[in-house]
């Protein structure tokens, strides 16, 4: 069963999805299993405060759900199709998160100061590392799902903190989080 919060965003999702094709799922418990439960799986790694930087967030996963995990981190959201980009603002204001959401490509934002990196399916792992770098803090991480048969990236100042599994039910291959550190 769902938390009010995400609840609530789920709602927002499936009142919105065929008009911004957002997702297939059409109910709230598939909307869960699919992209909330794996989204908090990320947690482990992350600390309570800081600036999370969640790169072509889309519907808002996995930023939103994080969001509502740890209330004291600020959000950073960035989804470079405006229209998105507005769902995510409405979602932001409606459940009174403390974000802020660009509609722009991340290579073309100056540095925006993040603690913590997150993406989910927007590029490879090497490629979101470099993403990530131009805007990460000293000591930063990012937490990242990764397909399970998957190499670990090496880009500069990154290194491999650790990874686990996250069974996802309708995925053959299975998934893994991977935690990198900056510094």
């Amino acid at each position: 069963m769902m938390d009010n919060d995400y609840q609530a965003y789920a709602q927002e999702v499936l009142k919105f999805r065929k008009a911004l094709n957002l997702t297939s799922i059409d109910n709230e418990d598939d909307f869960f299993s699919r992209f909330i439960e794996p989204s908090l799986t990320m947690t482990g790694w992350m600390p309570e405060e800081g600036r999370l930087l969640d790169i072509g967030s889309g519907m808002g996963v996995p930023g939103v759900p994080l969001l509502i995990a740890k209330p004291k981190l600020v959000g950073v959201l960035v989804e470079r199709r405006k229209k998105r980009a507005e769902f995510l603002r409405h979602v932001v204001r409606k459940l009174g998160l403390d974000a802020e959401v660009y509609d722009a490509d991340i290579n073309h934002l100056p540095n925006l100061h993040i603690d913590i990196c997150v993406a989910r399916a927007v590029a490879d792992e090497g490629q979101l590392l470099e993403m990530c770098s131009r805007h990460a803090n000293q000591g930063a991480v990012a937490v990242l799902p990764v397909p399970r048969s998957s190499e670990c990236a090496h880009v500069a100042r990154w290194s491999m903190a650790g990874e686990y599994s996250v069974p996802v039910s309708n995925d053959d291959e299975g998934q893994m989080v991977r935690c990198y550190h900056y510094g």
